[in-house]
């Protein structure tokens, strides 16, 4: 009976059918698909303004712009200072800044006396030389009404957080402050102070620094 109920069972199973231990094991489930790397950043827009090597002067659609304040750090520090980075001029032009602690801030010299009201703007020229983990890119100013503080700053409207090679203006539009309403423009501003990152290691040579007047029209542009 034991040897007929085998054969039985035997014969039930399809022709050719593997015996469960002939079946291979699965092989074990995969993980998820490693991430793609980050694609690259779309190109910035064309901006508007740019540095004339020729002229050594910043040009709005080929005309010089009305300049309070320029420092263009030719082997000099021109007076800037620093809480936080290490400053250094390079001998082919431009200041090399390296932040050494968290929101490190440079600063510019101080008894500037701008006038506000017509001078609306301030331009960074800057080359991202190393990474960082956290931006910034705040701009604080001083008056005679009051020093350094987050009630009166602004950021900038293009070319912030340039990556690593990346060469960009900053655009600040002083007269549309973040926080500070129309602060500025009735102001007469003594001093700038510029935060770049907000974290440690990140380095940048900046090229150029102004205070410029700018018509409206060339700040009518998206924030980045």
């Amino acid at each position: 009976m034991l040897a007929s109920a085998l054969l039985l069972t035997a014969c039930d199973q399809p022709k050719g059918a593997p015996r469960a231990a002939d079946i291979p094991a699965s092989p074990p489930a995969q993980g998820p698909a490693a991430a793609a790397p980050n694609a690259p950043l779309p190109p910035r827009p064309p901006e508007p303004i740019v540095w004339d090597e020729a002229d050594d002067r910043f040009k709005l659609d080929g005309v010089v712009l009305k300049t309070a304040h320029l420092w263009r750090f030719d082997g000099s520090l021109e007076a800037f200072s620093s809480a936080g980075s290490s400053l250094q001029p390079v001998a082919s032009g431009g200041l090399q800044v390296i932040h050494q602690v968290p929101d490190a801030v440079l600063r510019s010299p101080q008894n500037l006396a701008i006038d506000g009201k017509r001078y609306n703007a301030v331009l960074v020229r800057l080359t991202r030389m190393r990474p960082s983990d956290k931006w910034d890119g705040s701009i604080f100013y001083t008056t005679k009404a009051h020093g350094e503080t987050g009630t009166f700053h602004t950021k900038p409207l293009r070319g912030a957080n340039p990556v690593q090679g990346e060469t960009t203006l900053m655009v600040y539009d002083m007269a549309n402050l973040k926080k500070g309403g129309g602060d500025w423009t009735a102001s007469t501003i003594l001093g700038l102070r510029l935060d770049f990152d907000d974290s440690v290691g990140g380095g940048f040579l900046v090229h150029q620094i102004a205070v410029v007047s700018l018509p409206p029209a060339a700040t009518l542009r998206p924030s980045q």
